[in-house]
């Protein structure tokens, strides 16, 4: 049976899952309405799909997600036909347009006409509407507004800048009351881990929050630390409103963990929001909305921001529980001034019970996080997953030959590569030999497919994933007999989880690492272009400023870095830069009649980047890669299984405390 709106006992649909039922009627197969069941292709039809479309979801679409945020501009396309121009050159900035779905248009089956009440000013541009047409069609409402009406000067040639809200609030509040009465602890539960049954470990960590004690768990990998936030986080939320705010390392891990929670806790009506200085001006605009009218529940975000929008988290924002993930960070990185003013942090937000969540704590580590976190209780979970090896092939030249060698009828296995075009390639190079049994996963793929990639993989149809980082987040996995590191990580905790998914239902697994020093020059090309250092910032703003005209620059970020063509310099490097400039008010960015622009402020007095939060991540991002390289790129591979297959916990202390 189709879930629809009005299905007795079940939410609405997702609009993930709403697409889904509209690309399974599109390839042939139709929901049988009468029939709990649904027509299906084969694995092989499925597979054979995939792969032919495989070159497009490498294709960078910069639209891709636009469909997802709250609001973006664009133009109105067609505004010189049909007499429009006379219209559009009476309308005002503030004025609200309509957006019309028109499927019947022989030009396009997406299209999305803009009318202001009859009159049509024209449409959205064609790839914005083939992503925002199933969205629509499946009963999210957009609506756009007049931002600017340019050109004209000669009475004639206007255009219009606008922009695009996705209107979804006023159903997300019916249904998010709903949900808050209806859910309960089983049910959530059943949404985090599926039907396994917790461990003794976890259920102490729960008794000891409820009781209201700061606590700390010290727990191997794969031995579920994160439910022992994410359950208590989600039905506080749910039944006395209370907010808990999670602290991560790195952004990227913080990105990664909130992906995955979102779609764990999807249904449930909870307000699930990241903060860290890689997120965009729109999101952040709606994070930094939410903290001042109190409108989240679980915001997952780096210490460096917590530390410099601390106030923020004040008054109506005040976490109940906050949440330090990778806990024993409080004692190696005390030199990062967010985790060396932790203590103070925590006092001034008012003192929330606090959560510690680590597998490294050595006596000295453990000491130092007891008391920075002010910790009254803890849970040691001494547990050694016997069953996992690593098998060390680091530095291997052919890898293909490898995996195809090892994997050939070895169970289930997951190949982790850091890009999008690896894991193609890598599957492509499998393909021929494993036929199809081997299958791509990475961002650029539709949902609906991933969960295709999901679901098959789970039943044992596809044996073999490769994938991008995201595969495995909040996905219950217990039979992967292999994992396989082709490329090296970017952390010791991503490390940890992507080996971690081996062997969860305890029979024997193996680790493969594949990586070598290669990988470790591209792995920092790739953090330099993504977090600028002080000297690139300082090069960058004067590069661009002499680019323009006036003190203002009127050209994409992608043009300006194929201008400078500077070193080690993309169009990610000078969109992290122009955010770093603007929080310090060094620039501002808009729209006037021609068209979008940077304009260069006078410097308010000296200015410190070192202080800016997105700067302060990035380089914490460089550090910490520097760090784990230097460890395991030289570790012996025993050492390593060590570490992943049991927590590291201080001698002469209280398993339980």
């Amino acid at each position: 049976m189709t879930r629809t709106a009005k299905s007795k006992g079940l939410p609405p649909p997702t609009p993930s899952e709403a697409a889904f039922e509209r690309l399974l009627e599109s390839f042939g197969a139709p929901l049988d309405k009468g029939a709990d069941t649904v027509a299906e292709e084969s694995i092989d039809d499925f597979v054979d799909r995939m792969f032919a479309q495989q070159k497009k979801y490498l294709e960078r679409d910069a639209f891709a997600g636009i469909g997802e945020r709250d609001s973006f501009p664009t133009k109105i396309m067609g505004v010189s036909f049909e007499g429009r121009q006379d219209v559009v050159a009476g309308l005002k900035a503030g004025q609200d347009l309509l957006l019309e779905r028109q499927p019947e248009n022989p030009a396009d089956a997406n299209a999305i006409a803009i009318r202001y009440g009859t009159l049509q000013l024209g449409f959205l541009r064609k790839q914005i509407a083939a992503h925002l047409a199933p969205l629509i069609d499946s009963g999210i409402p957009y609506r756009a507004r007049v931002e600017h009406v340019t050109g004209g000067r000669d009475g004639k040639n206007f255009g219009v800048n606008i922009r695009v809200f996705r209107e979804q609030q006023a159903a997300f509040d019916a249904f998010a009351v709903e949900a808050r009465s209806q859910a309960d602890h089983a049910g959530i539960q059943r949404a985090l881990i599926g039907d396994a049954k917790l461990h003794k470990a976890q259920r102490d960590v729960l008794a000891r929050l409820d009781a209201g004690k700061n606590t700390l768990a010290v727990m191997g990998t794969g031995r579920g630390k994160s439910f022992c936030f994410q359950y208590p986080a989600a039905y506080r939320a749910l039944e006395s409103g209370q907010k808990t705010l999670v602290l991560y390392p790195l952004r990227a891990l913080a990105n990664d963990q909130f992906e995955a929670l979102k779609r764990r806790l999807d249904g449930f009506g909870l307000r699930i929001l990241r903060a860290n200085g890689a997120i965009g001006a729109e999101e952040r605009a709606k994070l930094m909305t939410a903290l001042e009218h109190g409108d989240w529940d679980i915001i997952l975000a780096t210490p460096e921001f917590l530390q410099f929008h601390r106030e923020a988290f004040t008054g109506k924002s005040s976490p109940g529980l906050l949440v330090v993930d990778e806990a024993h960070h409080a004692y190696e990185s005390k030199h990062r001034a967010a985790y060396g003013k932790l203590s103070a942090t925590i006092a001034a937000l008012g003192g929330p019970q606090v959560l510690g969540l680590t597998a490294t704590a050595r006596d000295e580590a453990f000491a130092h996080v007891v008391d920075e976190l002010r910790i009254a209780a803890w849970v040691i979970d001494p547990s050694v997953r016997e069953n996992l090896r690593v098998v060390d092939a680091r530095g291997t030249k052919d890898k293909l030959g490898y995996l195809r060698r090892t994997l050939g009828e070895s169970g289930k296995a997951i190949i982790y590569c850091n890009s999008r075009s690896e894991v193609s390639k890598v599957a492509d190079g499998l393909r021929r030999d494993l036929r199809n049994e081997v299958m791509f996963y990475h961002a650029g793929m539709p949902t609906a497919e991933r969960a295709e990639v999901e679901k098959y993989f789970r039943s044992g149809e596809l044996r073999i994933v490769v994938a991008t980082s995201a595969f495995g987040e909040g996905i219950d996995l217990p039979d992967v007999r292999n994992v396989v590191l082709y490329h090296l990580n970017f952390s010791f905790t991503e490390f940890n989880q992507q080996a971690g998914r081996a062997g969860r239902d305890g029979d024997p697994a193996q680790i493969h690492l594949l990586f070598g020093e290669t990988d470790r020059r591209i792995n920092e090309y790739i953090i330099d272009q993504e977090a600028p250092t002080i000297g690139v910032l300082r090069e960058l703003y004067r590069g661009i400023r002499r680019l323009g005209s006036n003190g203002t620059v009127r050209m994409s970020q992608s043009e300006i870095a194929g201008t400078l063509e500077f070193d080690k310099v993309n169009e990610r490097t000078v969109g992290a830069a122009l955010r770093i400039f603007e929080d310090e008010g060094l620039i501002e960015a808009g729209i006037d009649d021609d068209g979008r622009y940077i304009r260069f402020l006078p410097a308010p007095g000296k200015i410190d980047l070192t202080r800016n939060d997105r700067f302060a991540e990035g380089e914490a991002e460089r550090e910490n890669f520097a760090r784990f390289c230097d460890f395991v790129l030289t570790s012996k591979a025993e050492t390593l299984e060590r570490i992943i297959n049991r927590p590291i916990y201080p001698q002469g202390q209280p398993l339980i405390h």
